[in-house]
């Protein structure tokens, strides 16, 4: 019973673990959506400003982050699947140079120990209010995007 009952309440009330967690959802998001719209080199010209807006956003997220270490190699993470991907499936050395680049940025963050930074606050399970809070949080996030563009 105790396990139904911790399920529905809310484990870490700690606001910087939500704080660093949307940071890098956001930045993460904006990241991929950024690296799409530029990808098609020329891109158009709306596309190109709409791309860069999403990478500043990505970028300002990585700079106000207080935990950049960790934003910046999730970010570097998923650059390095996709590049993996794009490499596996079309054949493209442009997206295998991506992957080798960003597997020694992490690599190298690794190795100096700036990925093992120690917690500042205690991290809990994940609980079903959390993820009520995240829905809420992300989908608020898509109708401000939806109604500002």
């Amino acid at each position: 019973m105790r396990i139904l009952r911790n399920s529905f309440r809310l484990q870490n009330k700690d606001l910087r673990w939500y704080r660093d967690k949307y940071l890098a959802i956001v930045c993460l998001v904006c990241l991929v959506v950024g690296i799409s719209l530029v990808s098609n080199w020329p891109p158009s010209r709306p596309e190109l400003f709409r791309g860069l807006r999403f990478l500043s956003v990505a970028g300002l997220c990585l700079i106000i982050s207080p935990r950049r270490a960790w934003v910046f190699t999730a970010v570097m993470v998923v650059v390095l699947l996709r590049a993996v991907v794009g490499f596996v499936f079309y054949h493209s050395v442009g997206a295998l140079v991506v992957a080798v680049v960003s597997a020694a940025l992490v690599y190298v963050g690794a190795r100096r120990g700036a990925v093992n930074f120690p917690k500042a606050y205690q991290i809990d399970d994940y609980s079903y209010a959390e993820l009520a809070i995240d829905c809420v949080v992300l989908g608020s996030l898509m109708m401000l995007y939806k109604t500002l563009s």
